[in-house]
């Protein structure tokens, strides 16, 4: 089997959670990318690359379409799709960087390859080793009573994991994770995230201050380029500190443990270059004994079907993952990946196990 096309097109989704925003800034629309590869077998496969918000991803979805249209398409007609070491191996030659769209192309590939053996794409990686992985949902800088209510309401619904996110003032903050706390009550994991928002010392006085409400996990307190920072606040404070922009792929990954920067690390999909690179971040983690986590990029079913995939692989997967966030957007043109109960378990279907709306995209035969 051989690869004949390459194409991607552009669709937006809408966040129905309207206002949403972190320390960096926020919107309410978001731009993903659809790839479709084709075969001489007719065979294909579909992917998304999700190119972000500009201010924390640094990227666009016109570049993503340039990426791969024009770059990595071309580069890889002609390929055996199976070959997926070789084929990412070749995009890293075409480009340096340009991790979000080799992610689409990864995705579509594992997709493909999945469909060809009639089986899911975990299987490409070695199957499922957890059935249900308990999920995570993210809650926006929202006034302290919002935030309350809209995580009250998804407890009510089976969730009993949330993010929420933080970095406007230490007694705002505290009375956030306060209210959320009441809400959910005593047995639900909370996050919290403050997006590079605090120096190494507002960190730790915000954390302390959390401590009434059973913090588990907080999430990139300082700016991404400082591991010296990161370091004090895990040694200063008692919940786990996890380390997101900080990290885009397995040379990071290292780079942070080698510093004692976090205790646990993100893998993220869109922003590692997909579900191949992010497993081998997570080597890098097994092989230092250091906990992962699933995270989110939001937008569609069809990445997070992606991320049921990988998190349902991870042998030392203990964490709750990020992979509900498609729930909060409108004009998905996927479905067939949902949350039972605020858990998620990867799609018995072949490929990725979702079925996307390919005429509504333009992305059809």
């Amino acid at each position: 089997m051989k690869i004949t096309k390459v194409r991607a097109v552009s669709h937006k989704v809408r966040n129905t959670m309207t206002g949403w925003k972190t320390s960096l800034g926020g919107h309410d629309t978001h731009e993903l990318i659809f790839v479709r590869i084709d075969t001489d077998e007719k065979l294909a496969g579909i992917g998304i690359a999700s190119p972000g918000a500009l201010f924390i991803a640094g990227d666009t979805g016109v570049n993503v379409l340039e990426m791969v249209n024009n770059r990595f398409g071309p580069a890889i007609v002609g390929a055996d799709p199976f070959d997926i070491e070789a084929i990412m191996h070749k995009l890293d030659q075409v480009v340096r960087g340009a991790e979000r769209p080799k992610a689409g192309i990864d995705l579509a590939l594992y997709d493909l390859c999945g469909k060809a053996v009639k089986a899911p794409c975990n299987r490409l990686f070695g199957g499922v080793i957890h059935p249900r992985v308990r999920v995570t949902r993210l809650m926006g800088m929202f006034e302290p009573k919002v935030m309350a209510e809209r995580s009250g309401e998804l407890a009510k619904r089976g969730y009993s994991a949330f993010k929420l996110k933080v970095g406007t003032t230490v007694k705002e903050d505290v009375e956030r994770v306060k209210r959320v706390r009441e809400a959910v009550g005593p047995g639900a994991t909370i996050t919290i995230d403050f997006n590079q928002a605090c120096s190494a010392k507002e960190a730790i006085v915000s954390i302390e201050a959390m401590e009434p409400y059973d913090v588990a996990l907080v999430e990139q307190p300082v700016k991404l380029t400082d591991l010296k920072g990161m370091a004090l606040v895990r040694q200063e404070v008692r919940p786990l500190v996890m380390a997101d922009e900080a990290v885009n792929s397995a040379t990071d990954a290292l780079r942070i443990i080698d510093a004692g920067a976090a205790d646990v690390i993100s893998l993220k999909i869109p922003k590692m270059g997909g579900i191949f690179k992010a497993r081998k971040a997570a080597a890098v983690c097994e092989a230092a004994g250091v906990d992962y986590l699933v995270g989110t990029a939001p937008g569609s079913r069809l990445l997070d079907a992606a991320n049921a995939h990988l998190a349902a692989s991870l042998r030392n997967l203990r964490l709750p993952c990020e992979i509900g966030e498609f729930e909060r957007m409108a004009d998905d043109p996927v479905r067939g990946f949902e949350v039972v109960e605020g858990f998620a378990s990867a799609p018995e279907k072949p490929g990725l196990g979702v079925e996307v709306d390919l005429k509504a995209i333009g992305l059809a035969e």
